[in-house]
């Protein structure tokens, strides 16, 4: 089942040295209004609010695979890094993205600030980022997908997805 949800901010950060839920989490450009989908295979243990009045969806918290997948308009090339691996290189004043040698495998941690109901971290996800328009490593790339994969965490004790009342 996936919910689309109607989310302030989405800030992400590298996960803690101990594998638990990052600390330092920040806003790497703006995500597409309404591009905010949470989608799990089973949905049976949480109630979350959602936007709409008087609806709550359930979200699972066992071996069930959770995917948070959003948009970000016009991602600079900063966020195409972050996101996708590899670096931004400055030569001569002008900026220039080079892609990773070997695929990188990027995990971070999300935090999910929400307009209504409860906010959503993810200690652990797995970050995989596609191009839906214009060419990786210019500025003229129109729209990033991101598709994160909650994954377990490392560190003992910390729940994979955490439901903040606000």
């Amino acid at each position: 089942m996936a919910w689309t949800f109607g989310v302030k901010r989405i800030l992400s950060g590298d996960k803690a040295v101990d594998g638990g839920m990052g600390i330092v989490l920040t806003e790497h450009d703006e995500h597409l209004k309404g591009t905010v989908v949470l989608e799990t295979t089973d949905e049976t243990i949480n109630w979350v609010e959602t936007e709409e009045k008087g609806k709550r969806i359930a979200i699972g918290q066992n071996d069930a695979e959770t995917t948070l997948t959003f948009e970000v308009a016009n991602p600079s090339l900063e966020t195409q890094a972050y996101y996708m691996g590899g670096e931004v290189i400055t030569t001569t004043g002008k900026k220039s993205y080079a892609p990773p040698a070997v695929k990188e495998i990027i995990e971070k941690s999300f935090s999910l600030e929400t307009k209504v109901g409860y906010d959503i971290d993810v200690t652990n996800g797995k970050v995989v980022a596609t191009p839906l328009g214009g060419t990786v490593g210019t500025e003229g790339v129109l729209t990033m997908k991101v598709v994160v994969t909650v994954q377990a965490p490392e560190k003992d004790g910390e729940d994979a997805l955490v439901y903040r009342e606000k």
